[in-house]
């Protein structure tokens, strides 16, 4: 009796979203300062600015090109499962803190659309 492998591989919009992370934390690992300004964020200090490429480029560029290269639709939902999970922390966080900021409004709408092509592409 043959077993059916499980392996499903990943659609184009899972592609994508995975795609724009590596892209995004291209930007954050390159230009953390600039990156920082427009979303909002101080970096205190070179310890900061280490942190931000750390946090903003190699993790995002790590998780991405860890989907690519396994390509399957399971990787795929779990890097959409922490994009989405940051979405909803920041939807927490502007009830809670109160804090609508346009940047905030971006965040959300970023996290959701890449969260959402990640499982929904798998």
């Amino acid at each position: 009796m043959q077993r059916r492998s499980r392996f499903r591989p990943m659609q184009l919009p899972a592609v994508i979203g995975a795609s724009v992370s590596v892209l995004a934390g291209l930007l954050g690992l390159t230009w953390p300062q600039q990156v920082s300004r427009v979303i909002g964020l101080e970096l205190p200090g070179r310890l900061g600015v280490s942190e931000f490429r750390a946090t903003y480029g190699g993790l995002f560029i790590g998780a991405g090109v860890a989907v690519l290269a396994i390509g399957s639709a399971d990787a795929a939902l779990v890097l959409g499962a922490a994009w989405l999970g940051a979405f909803a922390a920041r939807v927490v966080s502007m009830v809670v803190d109160r804090n609508t900021s346009k940047e905030n409004l971006a965040g959300c709408a970023i996290e959701l659309v890449i969260g959402s092509l990640l499982v929904l592409g798998r």
